[in-house]
């Protein structure tokens, strides 16, 4: 089915967004875009520090809700110039550099907006255009991939190393959440799973980032369909070692890759970060910021409020779990706001193979700001190390470590009794 044109108004808007308008404005005068997320982290990341002063420009901008495209689509505006400028005097990998952030800096402009599929199309052709300026001259190859998938398609990045020659790689399956785009995923430079040998498929999955405009959008389940989509891929392509795949996913990344994980037994590992396990997800959807349900609602193309209800009151991980067989790290805050922890540490203890935990105390959702964070192992890294050991057959530990807020681990459990 093609994505269609949702026009403007009560389209994919919950009750809450209406109620809580005025209060979401407030809050993004108080927080900017880093309100219910660390979206100048998401942004600043792939790019490098240099993009800090660029986000900085865009967030000086910023006093409302509807001011967080406009702004972000200006500073993408002034990099493609700059681009274009560099092109001309010659300088490609300056322009190819300029193109990446231009792509990087459009995508807090299209999370903003959910009521407005022409505008979004629009802006998209300005992200892969740029995207696709930068993978000529980009450290590493690229390519773009598109996956048949129902009526619609799966838009992916495939990566490779820097100076890949030949050979089978240990590979991973990669997705973020319903916030972040496949072109966040991998950095630019010293991107953490390309660094230690892994090839990438980045993946926009069902309802995530440019699919649904592509007619992918999400259900309750289909991510299990999708899984059998990536993995075909993957399996036959000649880089691949097919014995060294994994995964990961991050927040409600964390949700579909296990939906994935525990369907695709040849996948030797899984490790999810930021994680979103609540059975029917009324944290999220109901207590958080309503901007979550207003873009699954979108994600998800259901325009009636109640209709949505019924599809997220459908998921639930606790049946597909007992059957994963593979290593599944969890790597979670202590104090996560947006699914109680509670429900990722009952899911692992239930588990069928190794289902370690790391726990930042004190750390909310986003794993970005408490102490524990800041003073012990980086998650990022904690995992892409924890990866590359299951894809090189170093047998996994069970155990349930805490970060403390002095940076140290201290291991408060081991076996499988999580709770």
């Amino acid at each position: 089915m093609a994505a269609k044109k949702s026009g403007h108004g009560n389209a994919h808007v919950p009750r809450r967004w209406h109620e809580q308008r005025w209060l979401t404005d407030v809050v993004v005068r108080a927080e900017n875009i880093d309100w219910d997320q660390p979206r100048s982290g998401q942004t600043i990341g792939p790019n490098g520090t240099e993009a800090t002063l660029e986000v900085n420009w865009a967030k000086a901008r910023i006093r409302k809700y509807d001011d967080i495209a406009p702004a972000f689509i200006a500073a993408a505006e002034r990099r493609e110039r700059a681009a274009e400028e560099a092109e001309q005097r010659g300088h490609a990998v300056t322009a190819a550099e300029n193109h990446y952030a231009a792509a990087i800096l459009y995508t807090p402009a299209v999370w903003a907006i959910t009521d407005d599929d022409e505008w979004l199309r629009r802006l998209y052709v300005r992200i892969n255009a740029n995207y696709a300026a930068w993978m000529k001259h980009a450290p590493h190859k690229v390519e773009r991939i598109e996956l048949p998938f129902g009526g619609g398609k799966l838009p992916a990045y495939w990566h490779l190393p820097p100076g890949y020659s030949g050979g089978r790689l240990p590979t991973v399956l990669a997705s973020g959440g319903m916030d972040t785009r496949k072109e966040l995923v991998v950095a630019q430079h010293g991107d953490r799973f390309l660094a230690r040998g892994f090839a990438v498929l980045t993946v926009d999955g069902p309802g995530r980032g440019e699919a649904p405009l592509l007619g992918a959008y999400v259900t309750e389940n289909n991510w299990i369909e999708a899984g059998e989509a990536f993995m075909r891929f993957l399996l036959s392509r000649p880089e691949v070692d097919p014995e060294r795949i994994v995964a990961f996913g991050s927040s409600f990344g964390s949700f579909w890759m296990t939906q994935v994980a525990a369907t695709q037994p040849r996948l030797k590992a899984v490790a999810t970060a930021l994680c979103c396990h609540e059975p029917g997800c009324h944290t999220i959807f109901e207590e958080a910021s309503p901007s979550y349900k207003k873009r699954f609602m979108w994600m998800s193309d259901i325009h009636d409020e109640d209709a949505f209800d019924a599809m997220a009151a459908k998921m639930d991980l606790r049946p597909l779990v007992p059957g994963m067989k593979m290593p599944w790290l969890n790597i979670i805050g202590e104090k996560d706001e947006l699914s109680p922890v509670k429900h990722t540490l009952d899911l692992a203890a239930h588990a069928g193979g190794p289902s370690p935990i790391l726990m930042y105390q004190g750390e909310r959702h986003a794993l970005s700001g408490a102490a524990s964070i800041v003073l012990g192992p980086k998650y990022m890294t904690y995992a892409a190390d924890w990866l590359l050991d299951r894809a090189n057959g170093k047998p996994a530990e069970e155990f349930f470590d805490v970060v403390l807020s002095d940076g140290r681990i201290e291991r408060r459990q081991i076996g499988r009794a999580h709770v």
